[in-house]
């Protein structure tokens, strides 16, 4: 058994899966519409607005405004119909693509990568 044709052939079924079919679609319905754009920019921006005052201690006015226009456009990202699509898409492929890796892991080490202990310390950010 070679490792590397078995890691060729899991990347092939990846590639071939609905979750891949899905955000690759998406995400070409993404570029291709010039408001779906235009908000993933803003966002960006905003997050780098958000990094700057919080990095230069701006007062907690305006690191609230900040916050506040950045929840307001990742509302209006959900809100619009193919940026949604997008960002399901991504989350489901990522879904996957994490269950792939933590059987994987699993595999190798004996141990979950993520126990319903470590899932109360980190939030609960695991998913199955």
């Amino acid at each position: 058994m070679d490792i590397i044709e078995k890691a060729r052939e899991l990347g092939l079924m990846m590639a071939d899966s609905n979750e891949m079919k899905s955000y690759i679609k998406a995400e070409s319905a993404m570029k291709a519409d010039e408001k779906s754009t235009r908000l993933m920019k803003e966002y960006k921006q905003l997050q780098i607005e958000m990094v700057k005052v919080t990095r230069e201690n701006a007062g907690s006015a305006a690191i609230d405004e900040a916050r506040i226009k950045l929840l307001e456009k990742q509302q209006e990202i959900n809100d619009y119909e193919v940026t949604n699509n997008y960002l399901v898409s991504k989350g489901n492929l990522e879904a996957l693509m994490k269950k792939v890796n933590d059987i994987i892991v699993f595999s190798i080490t004996g141990e979950p990568t993520c126990s319903e202990e470590q899932c109360k310390s980190c939030g609960g950010g695991c998913r199955g």
